[in-house]
Formats: structure tokens, sequence, C-alpha cells
């Protein structure tokens, strides 16, 4: 009986690892123009097919990459890279399972970074920052499950204060830069 157990055990094993091993196996690539893809209600099909591999688009006038696209049963999944002709990276984007993750990226021609946010589940979580082309610090916010949550701060691009709040317990206290719309720093009393 006792080795009925554990070979019943084994064989669950062996069907799991199956199972988690499929679903993390290496990628095909495929140039875009070679594979006809469509997407409708969140699945991109190839043919009619969920598409699974990863999308190797190119610059039309050169062999430089524009993007890079992965995808497991018609969502994205993994890393998304788009590039700039000039070779510099311009986004990067992580999926699971069709959802925004991770940290997501975006620069400027120049290489200077854009924007960088953190998600979870197709929702901002953690900080989100953003910078303008002079590379100052224009908004550092901070989310939980895509709600605000903790410091707020927002400046205008020549570096002036545009709002300064912290939400707690679901309440803004703090400066929120505008009152119906008019600046309240400039606003007479």
């Amino acid at each position: 009986m006792e080795q009925l157990v554990q070979l019943r055990d084994s064989l669950i094993g062996f069907i799991f690892l199956l199972f988690v091993g499929c679903e993390n196996a290496p990628l095909d690539f495929y140039e875009a123009s070679a594979v006809s893809l469509e997407t409708k209600r969140g699945i991109t099909t190839s043919k009619g097919v969920p598409f699974t591999g990863i999308v190797l688009e190119r610059f039309s006038n050169s062999q430089d990459t524009l993007l890079i696209q992965e995808y497991r049963k018609g969502k994205p999944d993994g890393v998304w890279k788009r590039f700039y002709a000039t070779g510099k990276t311009q986004e990067i984007r992580l999926f699971d399972k069709g959802k925004k993750t991770g940290a997501h990226k975006y620069f400027y021609p120049t290489g200077q970074i854009r924007f960088y946010y953190q998600l979870k589940n197709d929702v901002y979580h953690g900080f989100k920052k953003e910078w303008n082309a002079q590379g100052l610090l224009v908004a550092h916010q901070n989310y939980i499950h895509g709600q605000e949550s903790g410091s707020q701060q927002v400046w205008y691009d020549n570096g002036s204060l545009k709002s300064n709040y912290i939400i707690k317990n679901g309440r803004r206290y703090g400066l929120l830069g505008t009152k119906n719309c008019i600046n309240v720093k400039d606003s007479l009393f």
C-alpha cells in the first residue's frame, strides 16, 4: 500500500512539473512581416488560433529592431521592448498573462528616462515617477492596488511645486495645487 501512495505522489509531482515546465517553455521567434496577427477582445490570434511566440518587427528602411513582443496563449506575456531608429531603447514593459506588471519604463530619444511606473495586475502599484526632457523630476506618486497612497508630489517643468499632498486613510492632506482650475498660489482672497 505504501508503494502505491509513493507511486501516486510521484505521478502527481511529474504531472505538475510537466504543466509548469510547458508553461514557461522557450518561445519561437517570428518576423512581424511573416505572421498575420489580429487582436480581438484582448486575445491576439494568428489564423484564428491564440498566438504564442516572440514577434520581432524591424524598421522598414533597415534591419534594425523596432520592437519585440512576447505572447503566450494570445496574451501579452513577458518583456515588450520598443526602440528608436538610433538603436536606443524607447520603452520596456512587462506583462504576465495579459496583465501589465513590474517596472514600465519610457525614454526620450536622447536616452534620458521619461517615466518609470510600477504596476501589478494591470494597475499602478508602487511608485510612479515622470521626468521632463531636461531631466527634472515632474511627478513622484505612490500607489497601492491602483489607488493613490502616501506622498504625492507634482512639479511644473520649471521645477516649482504644483502639488504636494499625502493620502492617508483615503483622504488628501496638503497642497493640491488648484482650486476651480486656478492655481491656488496665484489666487487673491
